[in-house]
């Protein structure tokens, strides 16, 4: 202390120095938080902006193909009469400068004419630059994006051009359309941005390795911009930006002459402060470790080994002091639908807006964790009568009527609650989650965004549901399956062309048990394989009955995804058709949307081989998955059949009318044929008849029959209801 008090500007001095260190260290970390901050927002805003240029150049894209479409499905049009359908793309979507049509690839039409007359009558063949453009369109066999060129009538723009070919694959020519640059960025509000932060694009013809600037502030060029990607029907663009100001770098140090006693006084709290701090920043090191290892890191709510160690100790309590104690288990309806469609970083902002909506319906000590997935728990310590666990389900289900905002968008979605009472459903923390969820189940089963108590007859349901599984095995070695098969009337002939094969269970105590009692269960089990097996060759050995009987029939047999796992199926199932005499045209296979979805190999590899040796496809269920029309153009299918759910409404609703019409163009396009399901009005026929559908499936002109009754059908002529 007495040194200290001899040497006080030594003291000072090296004080200081620490001081002027420990503040710059202090001061660049800090710049460079500042930095990943204002380059995080800075990317979010791009994203933005380059998702609204691509969204706008995909519009320009679907347009074309709409055109282009219109051309295919009436190639002998004159191009004259498109002169109201130009007209009206161009009034919609003033994006374009003006659109050319060039059969055999010379322009024989124009629009708008006014300005461009010049234009018809020029060959793309005897114009190398172009020439080789639409030469690379045409090898794409989709839409091409070039440019950024300079136009004849000033400024720049890009150069859309899209590919026709008529149904038979032979080249029909191209459309060319001119999208002004100046009024492509005008739209997408980019003019605005470029105020605040210098702007560039890149990748000139779509070609992302092009690093110079067709576009934007060439200062750009020796700067660390943050850039975002546009993806375009050929290739890619890249959207830069760079503030044009930056953060002030924070400085700021203490008065170097303050009083010895002030800056000693000084020196002594800001090392008290750093000790604090350093330990201050040990402790929350180990809190966070220990948080890490007891909450869910999304949400922060308790995970499941929390809510296991926290729910014996209520448990506990509750026997200690009589009480009940209420386990409440919810799962978000339909969330998987959100992370598909919106994606994963929607579904997780989605579930912490659930798990802070949770928290806020707790009035005492109940306990919320994430037990994973979109699945939450609620442990309630009640007193009172299960009246009072039902109010307070209630509010869980009333506080989701109000809607989740994500990023501004308003996404509304329900919860499904089982509830587990101790000690009457168990009293064990294992066993009271594990009744929960299957009482949670048991609501979904309800129609979801309801709740439901435990109780005794859900294990018997569950022990049911493994003896209905041994009962299926055994009702097929026991023959007590049967088929029925409900006719297919092909609009063109006049007759019934086709019939799908319905599989029904007759149990020898139990009556007729519906499809969609077993059916389930059996997909479930794996029980579907040998009942699939069992249904075609049944099928197989009526198609041979109906050929002897001389009636020209397709039979239509529904098959699992799970059934396509086994390597050598196809094999196997073209054998049973050889085996029977019968032509590999003869079999339908209707298959589902999940068959294409699954990654597994071994499934895709056996349907390309059923339809390489002759089987034909369909696709059931048409329209109700998440990207039904991709599937048309990637993989074999000869038919669709388009769900009853679309066919309802097409009498009464314009809508559905529409959204039908489309199936049915798309389909055409495509050389796919349509068949359409639950056809049950008059009405229903004669809109599907005008649409152009080429087969019709349901209850106006019979339900399912017997294979006698099916005979006896066909044979006669048909009149319409």
């Amino acid at each position: 202390m007495s040194w200290l008090v001899r040497h006080p500007i030594r003291v000072a001095v090296a004080v200081g120095m620490l001081l002027l260190t420990l503040l710059a260290i202090l001061v660049w970390q800090q710049q460079q938080k500042n930095i990943e901050v204002e380059r995080y927002q800075l990317l979010q805003q791009v994203s933005h902006h380059a998702a609204s240029l691509e969204a706008t150049i995909r519009t320009a894209v679907v347009v074309s193909e709409s055109l282009r479409n219109e051309i295919i499905l009436h190639p002998q049009q004159p191009l004259a009469e498109l002169e109201n359908r130009v007209d009206l793309l161009l009034k919609d979507y003033p994006l374009f400068r003006h659109i050319a049509l060039a059969p055999d690839l010379v322009i024989r039409y124009v629009y708008p004419r006014a300005g461009n007359e010049a234009a018809l009558g020029v060959n793309y063949r005897l114009i190398p630059e172009q020439y080789a453009a639409i030469e690379k369109a045409i090898a794409l066999g989709g839409p091409l994006l070039a440019g950024p060129v300079k136009l004849v009538q000033g400024g720049s723009g890009l150069i859309l051009r899209v590919p026709v070919f008529t149904g038979d694959k032979q080249l029909w020519g191209v459309i060319a359309a001119v999208i002004p640059l100046e009024r492509l960025l005008q739209q997408t509000q980019l003019e605005q941005f470029r105020e605040d932060y210098y702007l560039g694009l890149s990748g000139r013809d779509g070609n992302i390795n092009h690093t110079e600037f067709f576009w934007g502030d060439l200062v750009l060029q020796g700067l660390p911009s943050v850039y975002a990607n546009i993806r375009l029907p050929n290739g890619q663009w890249r959207l830069h930006a760079f503030p044009k100001q930056r953060l002030p770098v924070l400085a700021g140090l203490p008065p170097l002459f303050l009083p010895v006693g002030l800056l000693l006084t000084l020196i002594l709290t800001v090392g008290l402060y750093v000790l604090l701090r350093l330990s201050q920043e040990r402790q929350q090191a180990l809190q966070t470790v220990a948080w890490q290892a007891s909450f869910d890191p999304l949400t922060g709510l308790a995970n499941r080994a929390v809510l296991l160690g926290q729910l014996e100790l209520m448990l506990k309590q509750a026997r200690a002091q009589g009480g009940q104690l209420a386990v409440l288990s919810l799962d978000l309806d339909e969330f998987k639908q959100v992370n598909e469609s919106l994606g994963h970083p929607v579904g997780d902002q989605l579930l912490q807006l659930v798990a802070d909506r949770l928290l806020e319906q707790l009035t005492g000590p109940e306990l919320v964790a994430r037990s994973g997935g979109d699945e939450f728990v609620l442990v309630v310590p009640e007193h009172g009568p299960p009246e009072l666990v039902e109010q307070f389900c209630q509010t869980l289900l009333n506080a989701f009527h109000a809607p989740f905002m994500v990023n501004s968008t308003p996404l509304s979605i329900s919860t499904s609650i089982g509830v587990a009472m101790y000690p009457n459903d168990g009293l064990l923390a294992i066993d009271l989650l594990k009744h929960a969820d299957r009482a949670m189940y048991a609501a979904k089963h309800l129609g979801r965004n309801t709740f439901h108590f435990y109780d005794a007859g859900m294990q018997k349901e569950a022990d049911h549901f493994v003896h209905l599984h041994h009962e299926i095995i055994k009702g097929i070695e026991q023959r007590q399956f049967f088929l029925m098969y409900q006719p297919i009337y092909d609009v063109e002939n006049q007759r019934f062309s086709k019939a799908e094969a319905l599989v029904r269970w007759q149990h020898p105590e139990r009556g007729l048990i519906p499809p969609f009692d077993f059916i389930p269960v059996a997909e479930r089990t794996g029980a579907i394989r040998p009942l699939g097996q069992w249904i075609l060759q049944q099928a197989i050995t009526d198609m041979q009955l109906f050929g002897q009987m001389g009636l020209q029939l397709q039979i239509s047999v529904n098959r699992s995804s799970q059934e396509f796992n086994q390597a050598k199926c196809a094999d196997d199932w073209m054998a049973q058709l050889s085996a029977a005499g019968l032509a590999p045209e003869q079999l339908i296979l209707e298959i589902t949307e999940s068959v294409f979805m699954d990654k597994v190999s071994v499934q895709q590899a056996n349907v390309l081989s059923l339809h390489q040796q002759g089987v034909q496809l369909a696709i059931d269920d048409f329209g109700t998955g998440y990207s039904a029309l991709n599937y048309l153009s990637r993989y074999p299918v000869d038919f669709i059949k388009i769900d009853k759910s679309f066919i309802n409404l097409i009498a009464e609703q314009d809508k559905a009318r529409a959204l039908v019409a489309v199936l049915i163009n798309m389909a055409k396009v495509l050389d796919v044929q349509v068949v359409a399901e639950g056809v049950e009005t008059a009405e229903q026929f004669s809109v599907l008849q005008q649409l152009g559908c080429d087969f019709i499936q349901g209850y106006y002109f019979s339900r399912p029959l017997a294979k006698a009754d099916l005979i006896s059908l066909v044979q006669k002529p048909v009149l319409l209801p």
